[in-house]
């Protein structure tokens, strides 16, 4: 199986509502750069995102860039889209690794070992996450980061990082 972690793109300002932040303009752009090297390097098959408004907009604006790339070239495969309330920043690390595997068995079945999901959350959550599949201590992911690891099941120390992808930055 191949997992790909994302962390979704700036967003405004703190505020009282840590939910309800959106995506600001930079933000956006940078979800599409994510997108555009996800749809152009990976087949993904599930995008599965936080309820979190700013993660859940940087996970559809992947599903557009990869919607547009598969039109292009007239692929009738598009990913699956669900959302997981689990993976939200405070959440704990082995419940929302635990969520994601049922989520993508419930989705797949024995056919999970052959998919490509990416899953779009914040930090600290993605990099404990990250932490626990590949065995190293917990690395922060900058804004609309991707990483993309393979392992066999989702269970510690069993996952490889094989390539990531960090978008234009703020200044």
């Amino acid at each position: 199986m191949k997992l790909i972690f994302v962390r979704h793109g700036q967003a405004g300002p703190y505020c009282a509502d840590d939910a309800g932040r959106d995506l600001t303009e930079f933000g956006e752009a940078q979800a599409r750069q994510t997108g555009e090297y996800l749809a152009n390097n990976h087949q993904i098959d599930l995008i599965i995102a936080s309820p979190y408004n700013r993660a859940n907009q940087t996970a559809r604006l992947i599903l557009q860039a990869i919607t547009d790339k598969n039109a292009e070239s007239e692929s009738a495969d598009m990913p699956a889209f669900i959302t997981v309330s689990s993976i939200t920043p405070d959440d704990d690390p082995t419940i929302g690794l635990d969520d994601i595997d049922c989520a993508i068995r419930n989705k797949f079945g024995d056919d999970a070992n052959d998919k490509t999901i990416a899953v779009v959350c914040h930090m600290p959550i993605v990099a404990r996450m990250t932490a626990i599949l590949d065995g190293l201590p917990p690395a922060p992911f900058a804004l609309a980061e991707c990483r993309c690891f393979d392992a066999p099941v989702i269970a510690p120390d069993l996952g490889v990082q094989r390539a990531a992808f960090v978008p234009a930055q703020p200044e």
